[in-house]
């Protein structure tokens, strides 16, 4: 089967995307099928340009140009070849996929939903509200969809007002290096990287700058539980580089000496960071999957987010839940309420410890790749007919 797998702009494609095409087509070409990747290039961006202009020829690169290349190129592969968007984003090409054999896969609709005023903490530009209907506009005419999770199947059927003609859920792939280790020796890796003594443990969080991820809610949650504890173990926050508004709540806090961002971390870094945490802190306010916990579960790591699909979908029972973080208002009720969870969670005896690790682990099964990959192949399979 000849499989082209179709991802954003060169420039535009965030790590994950770049993870997610890569597993699908390289998973795929291992059961035997013939795959490329195709992506638009930097033709016009490709200069000294301002950054305020690189953004609009980026569009012209992918909606002018790329579709040029497209209907080129295609017309040169087999009548039954299988065209994969792998994210529903990149619905404004699904004129060109019409005629063919396609497949959306489906994450999150974090930036739809905001755009039509669903999510009350990102207000979207009237640009970025026309953008998105587009998308919507273009997936909509899609036939055959792949969502990553029940929540994210549900909403997708809320938007398409239709049953499609085939929806089918198939969950991310976890890395097989996630897995539990050595949690002295993690400690003392991870320790070494921020020139600090991690023997007695430390919380951890792990995500971007991105409203829903809510590191300022991390960020409160830590200074409540230092307020009510004993304990006095720090947070590590591995990420991005804070941004000024996540900056201003850190300085703020009176325990930022024992709060540290651990920026462009290296992938084995990410792992011992996960196998050496006493507990793992993910309140995200929205997620298409939630890969970090899945990560942290896999690596034996106790898992705090959110109790809201797909956080608590992807968490199980393995997992312990807060509410989800209101405005920011209310945000030192919620911290307060939030961080006697995660006292509980920090206090467990040992067995009651392993029972929680081993219930992770057990989750975490279910996120076994080449199992996902075989889900995968069959479906696009059927769709060739």
């Amino acid at each position: 089967m000849k499989i082209i797998f179709l991802n954003h702009h060169e420039d535009f494609q965030f790590f994950s995307m770049v993870r997610y095409a890569t597993f699908l087509s390289e998973g795929m070409r291992r059961r035997g099928h013939d795959t490329e990747i195709w992506a638009p290039k930097p033709f016009l961006t490709n200069n000294n340009l301002p950054e305020s202009i690189k953004k609009w020829l980026r569009y012209v690169d992918s909606f002018v140009l790329f579709p040029l290349r497209f209907k080129i190129q295609s017309r040169k592969l087999p009548k039954n070849t299988l065209y994969v968007l792998v994210d529903q984003a990149l619905g404004m090409w699904m004129p060109l996929l019409r005629n063919h054999n396609h497949v959306v896969h489906c994450h999150d609709f974090i930036a739809l939903k905001s755009a039509l005023g669903q999510i009350k903490e990102n207000p979207t530009s009237r640009t970025g509200k026309a953008y998105q209907r587009l998308i919507l506009n273009g997936f909509s005419k899609a036939d055959n969809f792949i969502c990553i999770s029940q929540n994210t199947q549900k909403e997708l059927l809320g938007f398409l007002g239709k049953d499609p003609l085939r929806i089918d859920q198939v969950y991310n792939a976890l890395e097989p290096a996630f897995k539990p280790g050595d949690i002295e020796e993690a400690r003392t890796v991870v320790g070494n990287f921020v020139q600090r003594d991690l023997k007695a443990g430390y919380i951890l969080n792990v995500g971007g700058n991105g409203f829903y991820k809510n590191r300022i809610g991390v960020i409160a949650l830590y200074t409540a539980w230092r307020e009510q504890t004993q304990l006095s173990l720090p947070l590590l926050m591995i990420g991005y580089r804070p941004s000024a508004n996540i900056q201003a709540h850190y300085e703020a806090s009176p325990y930022k000496k024992d709060i540290h961002f651990l920026v462009q971390v290296s992938d084995e870094l990410l792992l011992k960071g996960y196998q050496g945490a006493s507990v793992f802190v993910f309140p995200s306010l929205a997620e298409g999957f939630g890969w970090p916990i899945a990560e942290a579960l896999a690596a034996g790591c106790p898992v705090i987010t959110t109790d809201a699909a797909p956080m608590n979908e992807v968490g199980g029972k393995a997992a312990a839940y807060i509410e989800r973080c209101p405005s920011y208002g209310e945000l030192p009720i919620w911290a307060t309420e939030s961080a006697k969870v995660l006292e509980v969670t920090l206090r467990l005896g040992a067995k009651e410890r392993a029972t929680l690790i081993q219930k992770g682990l057990d989750q975490a099964h279910r996120f076994n790749g080449e199992g996902i990959l075989d889900r995968i192949e069959r479906i696009y399979k059927d769709i060739i007919g």
